[in-house]
């Protein structure tokens, strides 16, 4: 027993058993005799050359029992070459098999690249893995300026008092830095343009370890006083795009009007610490005064507007940065807490016992748009890996079919002495080598897709992209992964099916026939590949429906015939008190023009994700304990809400006859009215005004009128509490962003308004001219790239799902020969084999479309905050997506029902 064993063993991979052997190539020579005697020869001449052909019994015995042979470079090679001949004998689905996975590698490398540059790549500075990044958990009152990313329990910003706390009292980091990003107006050889910038601290490049292209960079002394080093540094790409390189150290940069002396260019590649900040100018932060006029937040505690980033010493752990820097932030805030207008103790515990302080692992940098496009990324990600499985599962269900005409192939192979693992070596070099031509031709035209993807999103947004069309390292490892599993899975398909095969059926077929085991593993690839495709093309439903439920909100004010535009006069060099005098004038300016309808203006643009909101102070309100309850706080021009085309609800609109002297007025939307005041009409007449401190501000403020509710941040968030104001009200002047309703056309328009502007002062730099359905199409361009590209890939699927069937029923057809013929023979109908072939093929569909029902119900339930007005339950796209799965099966089984339809009985029942 045991000897038979130990034999087993010795030639599962190096031979087949010896009564095997005997029986096997017995039969064959024994064929091959019969072959010789048909072709005319004695009964010794042909068994002496069937003997010559195999080498002898005994020879072939002993070769079958060789032990496996070396895995050599030379048989490797030889391997190679006979792969390639084979797959260029069968070109045309060798083509197929290689387009396939080329689609699908470089739809996969694409979004990889997107989803590899915004959550897994690190910083481009020094040893990015002992960075952090700071957030706090817990309230805070005064104002709050968010780019983004400030989820709850986390707040990203910090007050600048508090930063400088935390940087000069830590003994856990070896640095703490900030910045904020701004705008600001740079003239440069008397050409003048608005730019992105970022305020930093003076030790903000030496702690990332950023080095300089040119001149140096920023040093702690940069930051010793307020407006006192009106010192900046370059971007790379800036310098080299808008200046061509010149030389710069030394030379005076004018911002906002204001002379700075350029001391340096970053090194190239590095942008900023906060990935999404796109960045052309840096200045130290002492100089927010200077670029922003209309703010003075450096001595600030209530104000929180920057984010903080450190590098940890040498020696300490993130566990023992976060115990240390929170207590000193607790301490800090027990500091502050008497500086609070409200010091309730329901205050003191919302304010320090619910206080802590987040310190996270900052290789990737914060970023407040990672927490926009992490889902969808994942979502889309999750998508193109289904269509690598697809395209894996329709290339293994190809490679049976090929199979099919290799039984005989592998069975004289087998007979002849070759070893299962000689096959399967043979079958993997054949897979792998279809792989990499895949993985190839998909990563040639990866660079080109990403760059036209990165394009499209931008749609036609000015400035340096976020997204880089450049493959890095973990691109190619992921592609590498993918190809080598998905090469050994559709490899494994026709090795299982050769792995034991039964050499005396195989070699008595004269037709390539395979077992029922390889038929029941080809229709499980076809009812997965429908599954898969039936779940995409849901997902596709879902998000297109959710682009079009989006694009049919109604905003609350008339879209069509309004532009609007940026105007920052401060950009120009206009010192605080002389902004609002020139806004004035741009309004009459514009006013004036041909087709002008009307004019108004705002310091808080609408439907770009943010706003400017706080609490409110209503004259005769009590609130509730512990009430928080922010209102939108713009400020407004006469004539705002009228460009806009707000209904006026109750009172009356902001007008002319509302000065910086007059009585200050307000006017309110619905939502307002609703939460602090009985009704409309009761609203009029009565009090509010902005949050102050412990001297607060009288309630000065009358209410003059009640508006609709308006969209502010994005069409699909509901409409906020808002209260209008004056702007000519306000205590300092702020940029606005302007709104023209016209008659003419978009580009007339937009010509006739910097024309208008340029006779004021062609200093004034006016920014983003564009129609307000452009500006709701771009603010929806995330949603329209996830509909976009769940289509397209949804699209993908369907069509790998429809090869993949049409190859395993030209397969299982092609088995059926002899039935067919039989059931032809005894008085079948053609339309009744069409018919036999479609219900077989229908049933097999439906049965995977009632699988995957209940896993799309998942799926959608896990998506359903991306989706907008659709049910994860949507009849529609359910009957839609099982509609056009079951014509895509149709389509695909047509073909290879028609050719068995078309079968010749007589020739049938001579297959055996």
């Amino acid at each position: 027993m045991l000897s038979g064993l130990f034999e087993r063993v010795r030639f599962f991979f190096g031979g087949k058993l010896r009564e095997e052997v005997d029986e096997e190539i017995g039969f064959h020579m024994e064929r091959e005799v019969e072959a010789n005697l048909a072709a005319g020869m004695s009964i010794e001449e042909a068994r002496r050359q069937a003997a010559i052909a195999f080498g002898g019994r005994e020879r072939a015995r002993e070769q079958c029992r060789e032990e496996r042979p070396s895995w050599s470079l030379e048989l490797l090679l030889r391997d190679v070459r006979f792969a390639i001949r084979g797959l260029a004998r069968n070109y045309g689905l060798s083509l197929i098999a290689i387009l396939t996975l080329a689609i699908a590698i470089c739809a996969n490398t694409t979004i990889f690249s997107l989803l590899n540059q915004a959550l897994l790549r690190a910083l481009p500075v020094s040893r990015p893995d002992e960075l952090v990044v700071l957030s706090f958990a817990g309230s805070f009152y005064g104002h709050h300026h968010s780019e983004g990313g400030s989820d709850e329990g986390h707040v990203h910003e910090f007050s600048y008092p508090m930063y400088r706390d935390l940087r000069d009292k830590n003994t856990a980091l070896s640095g703490l830095i900030t910045s904020a990003p701004t705008g600001v107006g740079v003239t440069w050889n008397n050409r003048s343009e608005a730019v992105s910038a970022e305020m930093v601290s003076g030790n903000y490049f030496e702690t990332l370890g950023v080095r300089p292209a040119v001149g140096r960079l920023f040093v702690a002394s940069d930051e010793s006083a307020p407006e006192a080093n009106p010192v900046a540094v370059l971007n790379f790409d800036y310098w080299k795009s808008h200046l061509a390189e010149a030389p710069v150290e030394g030379q005076t940069l004018l911002v906002n009007g204001t002379p700075f002396t350029i001391v340096g260019v970053a090194a190239p590649g590095f942008h900023s610490a906060v990935w999404g900040r796109m960045p052309n100018v840096y200045v130290p932060i002492t100089m927010q005064h200077t670029v922003e006029p209309e703010w003075d937040y450096l001595n600030d505690r209530k104000s929180y507007w920057i984010t903080l980033a450190g590098r940890l010493r040498p020696g300490v752990t993130l566990e023992q940065a976060r115990a240390s820097l929170n207590a000193l932030f607790l301490s800090e805030r027990r500091l502050e807490f008497p500086q609070l207008a409200d010091t309730t103790e329901n205050t003191r515990k919302a304010f320090i016992d619910a206080a802590h302080l987040n310190v996270d692992a900052g290789a990737q940098g914060f970023s407040p748009m990672r927490d926009d496009v992490k889902t969808p990324l994942t979502i889309i990600m999750g998508m193109v890996l289904l269509v690598i499985v697809m395209a894996v599962v329709n290339v293994a269900s190809l490679l049976l079919v090929r199979a099919a005409n290799r039984v005989r192939e592998f069975s004289v192979r087998y007979a002849l002495g070759a070893t299962n693992g000689q096959i399967l070596r043979q079958l993997l070099c054949e897979g792998l080598l279809l792989g990499i031509l895949g993985a190839g031709l998909g990563l040639a035209f990866a660079p080109a897709a990403l760059a036209m993807l990165i394009r499209w999103l931008a749609h036609g947004s000015e400035g340096e992209q976020m997204f880089t069309a450049t493959l890095d390292w973990r691109v190619f490892a992921f592609t590498a992964a993918i190809t080598l599993l998905g090469s050994l899975a559709f490899s494994l398909a026709p090795a299982i099916q050769f792995w034991n095969p039964r050499l005396m059926d195989s070699l008595k077929q004269q037709a390539g026939t395979g077992k029922g085991q390889s038929l029941r593993f080809g229709k499980t690839c076809v009812a997965l590949q429908i599954g898969f495709s039936l779940l995409l093309l849901v997902g596709a439903g879902m998000f297109v429906r959710t682009i079009q439920n989006l694009h049919s909100v109604n905003p609350g004010f008339e879209t069509e015939h309004l532009l609007a535009f940026n105007l920052a006069p401060a950009t120009a060099g206009y010192p605080a008190e002389g902004v609002a005098p020139v806004e004035q004038r741009v309004l009459d300016a514009l006013a004036a023009q041909p087709g002008v309808r009307a004019v108004g203006a705002t310091n808080d643009e609408d439907l770009v994700g943010d706003g400017v909101s706080g609490d409110v102070d209503v004259n005769g309100y009590k609130p509730k304990p512990d009430e928080e309850f922010d209102v939108e706080l713009p400020w407004v021009s006469s004539g705002y809400l009228e460009a806009l085309g707000v209904p006026l609800i109750a009172g009356r609109m902001l007008n002319a006859g509302d000065t910086a002297t007059s009585q200050k007025v307000s006017v309110v939307n619905e939502s307002f009215v609703k939460h602090y005041f009985a009704n409309a009409q009761a609203a009029l007449g009565q009090h509010v005004s902005r949050p102050g401190n412990k001297n607060r501000a009288p309630v000065d403020t009358v209410v003059v009128g009640v508006v609709g509710d308006v969209k502010h941040t994005s069409v699909r968030d509901p409409a906020t509490p808002t209260c209008y104001m004056h702007y000519l009200q306000q205590s300092r002047a702020t940029g606005l962003i302007y709104y023209v309703r016209t008659w003419q056309a978009p580009q007339t328009a937009a010509n006739g308004i910097r024309a208008a502007v340029a006779n004021i002062d062609s200093k004034l730099i006016v920014k983003d001219v564009k129609p307000m359905t452009q500006a709701i199409d771009e603010s929806l361009q995330a949603q329209r790239a996830m509909a976009w590209l769940a289509a397209i890939f949804g699209a993908i699927a369907a069509l790998l799902a429809g090869i993949g069937l049409y190859g395993i029923l030209a397969y299982s057809t092609a088995q059926r020969t002899r039935e067919i013929g039989i059931r032809m023979a005894l008085g079948a109908q053609r339309a009744t084999v069409v018919q036999l072939i479609l219900r077989e093929t229908l049933i097999l569909a439906g049965c995977a479309v009632g699988i995957t029902i209940p896993i799309a119900l998942l799926a959608a339930h896990a998506v359903r905050s991306q989706l907008f007005g659709v049910s994860i339950i949507d009849p529609v796209v359910y009957v839609t997506g099982i509609l056009a799965i079951c014509v895509v099966a149709a389509l695909a089984a047509f073909v290879p029902a028609r050719r068995a339809a078309s079968i010749d009985p007589s020739k049938a029942l001579r297959t055996e």
